[in-house]
């Protein structure tokens, strides 16, 4: 997780990444946070957040459609690239996030550097729709979208 967080932006790093987590744990951040688990361990985290709560961001997608976003991190190198990321993004939007906000539309915007996330996503059932420069970010984020009807529509 270090490679994609201590990316220059927020420094001095780790404190000025951290504060963020303070931020939203004091409830000064719309973005709620959860351990995500197996056989539970803690092996990473989960976020979501109205892309509309956060005006700069929403005005850098430029999505024309009110959504969720996600993101999922998973701290245990021996667990990436296993398999454990796609079912447990499934089950946490279809039980926490989709209906926590009650829209129908999530997106994700891995770096476009992440092809092991991007891949992941995808097996998750997201779908390409654009690249984006988001302002303060190092890397173009690779927009992907899923509705609940698809997410509903998939096996597991």
């Amino acid at each position: 997780m270090e490679r994609w967080w201590n990316d220059g932006v927020k420094m001095p790093y780790p404190d000025a990444e951290i504060q963020e987590y303070r931020d939203a744990i004091q409830g000064h951040d719309p973005t709620y946070r959860y351990l995500a688990l197996i056989d539970e361990r803690p092996v990473g985290m989960f976020q979501h957040y109205r892309i509309a709560d956060d005006p700069e961001y929403a005005a850098a997608l430029s999505l024309g459609e009110d959504a969720v976003g996600v993101d999922l991190f998973i701290g245990e190198a021996n667990l990436i690239g296993r398999g454990h990321g796609s079912p447990m993004l499934r089950k946490f939007l279809r039980e926490v996030a989709f209906p926590f906000h009650r829209l129908d539309v999530c997106v994700i915007g891995p770096s476009m550097n992440n092809t092991p996330a991007i891949r992941a996503y995808e097996k998750a059932g997201f779908r390409p729709l654009k690249q984006v420069t988001v302002p303060g970010e190092p890397d173009s984020e690779f927009l992907m979208r899923l509705t609940a009807a698809d997410l509903h529509s998939l096996q597991t």
